[in-house]
């Protein structure tokens, strides 16, 4: 058949437009459909840095540019997709010396220019976290000013069980207008109270110091909480959350104090003070312990009692004792409980400035779950002053600031200036990220804010100059630290590559749902992993390595071989002696609902299982769909 021209014409030209119109259709459709387009380098990074000597303090200094691809060297690895503690902040405590000191020896205008650089995160370090002493402390002017006092003081020899002569009113003279002008400059501010001491009238010594609880007072202390919760609520002043008794396993001669066994607060806490906050509608949270990290079993006595871990929000710590991984250790027997560091004191003892310690402090805590940094008194004067004065009272303690009594002038000590570091820029609530810990004296914490911005803390402990690699993603900057410095990052965008959601550079174990460890331990000939031990060892922990493009792989910290699926048998057991890694040594890291994670493998797509189908459970790659046995809880070593 022939078409005539005109015809042939048209059509032909009909299906050239046809054409062009199909193009242009799949054109557009590509580009509102295609994947977001590869995330370009280039986010600004704002650095401020602080030196040994405070010479340089949060100054800023030139920005930073990220570029793409790695770096190499000290490596710092920082991924926001893997999110742990929210943070509540970082502050001090306004004890009844320095309220004194700040309210009776400043000026009002040195005393507004002292809160706004405390308080307020654009002028100031933006301090938002107190843990005030309910009554008095070793940090509290001495007699006949103020001297030891609490909240229902009676002549010797009588009581008030019905708490009639309970008042805040010695507290509204300097130290409430001192915390209401802190809560107005910073509304974010969370407020603690611990006492160092009941009334003397409920204890076996009939006085601030020493003695125990007396069982018939138990329910009137818990009143106690009640009624002070309820007052300084009544002033404006909510009480974010208090702990039973300040270090309960020391007993201080010269100042107030108290010996609260384990198992006296356990039973105080879910027999008096849990059920006295229900009844009173009261949601302060309850944190127990409140002492040093050198004795873990204290708070595992509280949450390990169904009751007292009903009413507790989870664990206060101290710095004076122990290693601050006690907090890990804790966490990963509750993880569903919370974390804070409550108390550690700058003093002449440091032989410093304050700021290397209290850095030092800041990224162990936070790395080890902690939601708060808190040093001690808030303001003293240059001599440790005042304080009680009875000799066993601190007289070497150092503020966070210094203030002259005679003049009102301020020195801002490292303390302050480390405190700085992190809460100048990571807002409540803002999430611990994941970061691998530097090298070569290199200390790291990382934050996310609400907003998506990122804050990396790094802090030089090394006697020499240190240049890293700070690694997001695919992208990478490099920065030398001098030594006894630290420097903050701060950048916004979205991590591209290279997150995997899981704990980068961690080493972490891994429980099955029947209980048990998975263990890489040599036992036959193919080395089978099995989820059969039943605690952790060396043979039981695993570094977790970025492999790339979201994949992770599980390196056995005991012969340092990669955990592998390789098919070698009809069973698909995975073990761990491959020396590198490939696609059959790539896992993908999936969190779960319910707070386990599943690893897919990355060569055949299923997932690694702990089925029960020999007597030593092998693990193996074989189930294409997650239930309770691809499920494992985990935590760091």
């Amino acid at each position: 058949m022939h078409w005539s021209t005109p015809l042939r014409t048209f059509t032909v030209r009909s299906l050239h437009v046809s054409v062009i119109c199909t193009i242009l259709l799949f054109s557009i459709v590509a580009i509102f459909s295609s994947p977001t387009p590869i995330h370009a380098a280039g986010e600004t990074v704002n650095v401020w840095l602080t030196t040994s000597d405070l010479s340089t303090h949060l100054a800023p200094q030139a920005n930073l540019t990220f570029a793409n691809g790695g770096g190499g060297g000290n490596v710092i690895s920082v991924n926001e997709n893997q999110t742990y503690q929210q943070m509540d902040g970082f502050g001090a405590s306004f004890a009844d010396s320095s309220a004194w000191l700040v309210y009776n020896k400043m000026s009002s205008s040195q005393r507004s220019t002292l809160m706004n650089n405390l308080f307020s995160s654009t002028s100031g370090i933006g301090l938002s976290f107190l843990r005030q002493p309910l009554g008095a402390s070793d940090l509290t002017p001495p007699a006949p000013t103020v001297g030891e006092y609490s909240y229902d003081d009676i002549p010797a020899g009588q009581t008030d069980f019905s708490l009639a002569h309970f008042s805040i009113n010695h507290d509204t003279a300097y130290i409430i207008p001192v915390l209401k002008q802190a809560l107005q400059i910073n509304p974010a501010l969370k407020i603690m109270g611990t006492p160092w001491s009941p009334p003397g009238w409920m204890k076996s010594s009939g006085s601030m110091e020493g003695g125990t609880l007396n069982s018939n007072a138990y329910s009137a202390y818990a009143n106690y909480f009640a009624k002070y919760v309820q007052a300084y609520q009544a002033q404006g002043l909510p009480i974010y959350a208090i702990t039973p008794q300040n270090e309960p396993l020391y007993v201080p001669n010269g100042y107030p104090g108290m010996s609260f066994p384990a198992t006296d607060e356990t039973n105080f806490i879910k027999n008096n003070l849990g059920p006295t906050f229900a009844q009173n509608g009261i949601t302060t949270k309850i944190l127990g312990y409140d002492h040093n990290w050198d004795q873990p079993s204290y708070p595992n006595t509280i949450l390990g009692d169904a009751s007292a871990n009903s009413y507790t929000a989870g664990t206060a710590w101290h710095c004076y004792g122990g290693t601050v991984d006690a907090q890990t250790t804790v966490h990963n027997s509750f993880s569903n409980k919370d974390t804070w560091e409550t108390e550690c004191s700058g003093g002449t003892w440091e032989n410093s400035n304050g700021f290397p310690n209290t850095m030092s402090l800041l990224i162990g805590v936070v790395r080890n779950w902690g939601k708060s940094v808190v040093r001690w008194g808030m303001v003293l004067d240059p001599n440790g002053q005042p304080n009680l004065g009875t000799g066993a009272a601190c007289s070497t303690c150092r503020g966070v600031v210094s203030v002259d009594q005679n003049s009102g002038n301020v020195t801002y000590n490292g303390d302050y200036y480390g405190l700085g570091q992190a809460s100048k820029f990571v807002a409540p609530g803002a999430y611990h990220i994941d970061s691998s810990a530097g090298n070569n004296g290199i200390q790291d914490v990382a934050f996310k804010n609400s907003d998506g911005s990122k804050v990396l803390v790094a802090y030089n402990s090394a006697s020499s100059s240190q240049t890293f690699n700070v690694q997001w993603g695919g992208e990478n900057f490099a920065y030398t630290l001098p030594a006894g410095a630290a420097a903050t990052f701060k950048w916004s965008g979205t991590q591209s590559g290279g997150g995997s959601g899981a704990p980068i550079g961690k080493t972490i174990w891994l429980n099955a749902t029947n209980g048990n460890y998975v263990s890489a331990r040599i036992d036959q000939s193919n080395n089978p992993l099995n989820a059969s031990a039943t605690q952790v060892q060396a043979w039981e922990e695993f570094d977790v390595i970025d492999a790339g493009n979201g994949r992770i792989a599980l390196k056995s910290h005991a012969n340092g071989d990669y955990v592998s699926t390789r098919i070698d048998q009809s069973n698909n057991p995975l073990d761990a002696s491959a020396t590198q890694v490939q696609a059959w040594e790539e896992f993908t890291w999936l969190p779960q609902s319910d707070g386990t994670i599943a690893l897919q493998a990355q060569a055949n797509g299923n997932y690694v299982s702990a089925r029960t189908d020999q007597n030593n459970t092998p693990l193996d790659a074989m189930v294409t769909q997650i239930q309770g046995w691809e499920k494992f809880t985990w935590g760091q070593v």
